[in-house]
């Protein structure tokens, strides 16, 4: 059978692709601590020392036991939360970059865009009613948070908050 890879009208498929779960101890203890720690800077060097391996042994080991890059892997977390704050926030798209690690505004666009095949707003705009229909509640409201100086664990809590992960 021969499905079209896109919708008529332009509209992509969007099919939910849940990320294979870690059976290797110490690479899931990383990666759980690279999940929860999105809005910062991660390097393949700084996910190596918290693995305690050399930068080269972690990412052969990462790339069999997960089948792909750590920077593909991180892309893929950072849009996945971008998603879930799209569709359940009324938070900026500047400010949801910021909280999931793309830093600017142009930087979450250009890698959604490329990744998903929509801007952040249609998504946003495709996918936010159905959602928030389906949950019946309401969009998590963060637009009274603004950042401050050292206020990134405070961004950490509601990120992780509106993703329904422990804060």
């Amino acid at each position: 059978m021969v499905v079209p890879s896109h919708r008529d009208g332009g509209q992509a498929q969007f099919i939910d692709a849940p990320v294979p779960t870690c059976r290797d101890d110490l690479l899931g203890a990383v990666l759980d601590w690279a999940a929860a720690h999105l809005a910062e800077e991660i390097s393949v060097d700084d996910l190596a020392r918290r693995a305690l391996m050399s930068s080269r042994s972690f990412a052969r080991r990462f790339k069999a036991t997960t089948g792909t890059t750590p920077h593909a892997w991180l892309l893929g977390q950072r849009l996945a939360a971008a998603e879930e704050l799209l569709e359940n926030s009324d938070a900026s798209i500047e400010e949801i970059a910021r909280l999931v690690g793309f830093g600017t505004a142009a930087g979450l666009r250009e890698q959604f865009t490329r990744r998903r095949g929509v801007s952040p707003r249609a998504y946003r705009q495709t996918f936010r009613s159905a959602a928030a229909s389906a949950a019946g509640t309401t969009p998590v409201q963060l637009d009274g948070h603004r950042p401050r100086a050292g206020g990134v664990r405070r961004d950490q809590a509601l990120v992780e908050a509106g993703l329904g992960q422990p804060a």
